[in-house]
């Protein structure tokens, strides 16, 4: 096992400052974003290779210091990332020079990645919260979500074979900690991990997670997938968390040191790296309301590469969160210890299916005040642990029929298309589901694996009412409309034609414009969305504008000259 590092280096100071908890799901005021890179791709010309190309246009946009990484270069796909000790360039810096990237002939796309709060996505709720205190009915019953999901018989169709033996499942999350329940040493593959938020090949979890009463993030979901069945050696009666796939292996990837803070640019190297390390299956319990097209580009290669990759949907927040909400990632809503919705779980037609995930038996762990840890096991909510409960039951399918069998009867890049469909085809649906927001039904592991493989992989429709409409527009209207959801489609549309100061008709030019820059600035700063909202009521547009004509203030260096061109004085 991994040294630890908590013994070894002092404690990093806080990156941000504790988000106010008083209203469960609320937005902190300023989600203070830090610039990471730039995403960059590129279409080279006949006579250029694209490493050329996007050391060029890196130039001519006067980012001549800047480091160019390649991340798919036979996709054009880069990275600019600034010297290390420049200053940080502040957010609206980083979009002027993504503007000058997008306006140059070779740049197919260019966007700025950024790390940022997501407190709300990720409180624990509390009884009086949505969806908070435990169901009393799980107290004892530590193998209660298994049985909802049909987990124990679906091993009994194993016969003698080891239930997600041969399976490798990638795990962005904060790290891991030798807790006892996680998995035993031959199987979580230390070695095979890193850690993207300290860039080192260690991915132990250093509890360094002061925002909220959550530490040991990564541990707590690991467990949920790989854990040995029963009670482990080395902690106290009764408590012991069985885990979905127990015989198949994990990579442990320290994507951020909390789960409050998503890095945009850390998940999408985590998903880079489980790919590299050939995962089967990836677990995601990370998420934020922006989309990015850099993510989706590499979740798109982790499933052409054969992997399925699962996310969970978001917590009090209601709207799912990105890399949930992508059409190439299977969204994870949470469910009871009744077969209810859970309250706190996000919801909306980008869920695809639910699965337990309140009240779930998991490791915890914390800071030990003479050892380094202090493990124990106790019950967690969260899609958190209904995303880990899917990807092991994922696990489970690949090891039942056999990588190699489904990439030769399929394809690798259809395998994931093919397990959506069964895993939805196959799921249960209590009476009285809602399946308009929270998919089919629940996760049924044994129906899942049971049911015959189908003759082909189903195809992708190019119109299909199934799929949330997000998925095809990350960039226009639907992207607002999905931040919105409880907001009037057509209040929406006046708020934005007000705010950027053009026609209904002009709208959706401006959105190519400078639409991807408006959603980070409204969700970045959510009174901006609020005032949004305002102006989009008939009744209210003539009155705000006469009474806000300095607009609202932002923090200096927030937007770019662009948006603020478009803006004048309307914000």
């Amino acid at each position: 096992m991994s040294k630890s590092k908590t013994a070894s280096r002092a404690r990093k100071p806080r990156r941000t400052t504790r988000p106010r908890t008083g209203v469960a799901g609320a937005a902190p005021q300023n989600r203070n974003p830090k610039f990471e890179a730039i995403a960059l791709t590129v279409d080279p010309g006949p006579r250029e290779s694209p490493e050329q190309a996007a050391a060029r246009v890196a130039k001519e946009a006067r980012l001549t210091e800047w480091r160019v990484d390649a991340v798919s270069a036979e996709q054009g796909e880069f990275e600019l990332v600034p010297p290390p000790r420049a200053r940080r360039p502040t957010p609206g810096a980083a979009w002027d020079a993504v503007y000058r990237l997008r306006a140059q002939p070779q740049v197919v796309y260019a966007e700025p990645l950024f790390e940022y709060n997501v407190a709300d996505a990720h409180q624990r709720p509390t009884a009086r919260a949505a969806g908070g205190g435990d169901h009393p009915g799980t107290a004892g019953n530590f193998e209660w979500s298994l049985r909802s999901a049909n987990v124990i018989q679906a091993w009994a169709l194993f016969g003698d074979r080891e239930p997600g033996a041969g399976v490798v499942v990638g795990h962005p999350d904060t790290g891991f900690t030798p807790h006892p329940e996680l998995a035993d040493s031959a199987r979580l593959l230390v070695s095979d991990g890193f850690d993207f938020d300290d860039d080192d090949r260690n991915p132990i979890d250093d509890l360094d997670d002061e925002f909220l009463d959550n530490p040991g993030h990564g541990t707590g979901t690991g467990s949920v997938i790989v854990s040995n069945r029963g009670a482990a050696a080395g902690l106290p009666p009764p408590e012991f968390v069985s885990g979905v796939a127990p015989f198949a292996s994990l990579i442990p990837i320290r994507t951020t040191e909390s789960v409050v803070l998503f890095s945009m640019r850390g998940l999408r190297r985590a998903i880079d790296h489980a790919v590299a390390k050939k995962a089967h299956v990836i677990s995601i319990s990370l998420g934020g309301p922006l989309p990015s097209p850099a993510l989706k580009a590499a979740i798109r290669r982790a499933t052409n590469a054969g992997a399925i990759v699962l996310a969970a949907a978001g917590n009090q927040v209601r709207v799912v969160v990105f890399p949930a909400a992508f059409e190439e990632t299977i969204a994870v809503a949470a469910s009871t210890f009744t077969d209810e919705e859970w309250a706190g779980s996000s919801r909306g037609d980008a869920v695809d299916i639910t699965a337990p995930g309140a009240s779930v038996w998991r490791a915890r762990v914390e800071r030990g005040s003479g050892a380094p840890f202090r493990f124990s096991v106790n019950r967690g909510s969260g899609t958190s642990f209904a995303v880990a409960t899917t990807a092991g039951v994922a696990a489970l399918w690949v090891s039942f029929h056999g990588f190699t069998t489904l990439a030769n009867t399929y394809g690798a890049p259809q395998i994931a298309r093919v397990f959506k469909s069964l895993l939805q085809s196959t799921c249960r649906t209590p009476p009285g589901w809602d399946t308009a927001n929270f998919g089919p039904g629940i996760v049924d592991a044994r129906a899942l694996i049971a049911h015959p493989l189908p003759a082909a992989a189903p195809a992708r429709k190019l119109r299909d009412s199934q799929r949330a409409a997000v998925a095809m527009d990350t960039a226009g209207v639907e992207a607002f409309v999905h931040l919105m959801p409880g907001v009037p489609r057509a209040q929406i549309e006046r708020g934005l034609a007000a705010t950027l100061q053009v026609s209904d008709r002009e709208l959706p030019h401006a959105l190519q414009d400078v639409g991807d820059e408006l959603a980070f600035q409204l969700v970045m700063h959510p009174s901006l969305q609020e005032e949004l909202v305002q102006r989009g009521r008939p009744a209210a547009r003539r009155a705000i504008a006469a009474r806000r004509k300095g607009g609202a203030a932002l923090p200096p260096g927030a937007t770019s000259a662009r948006l603020r061109g478009r803006l004048g004085a309307t914000l």
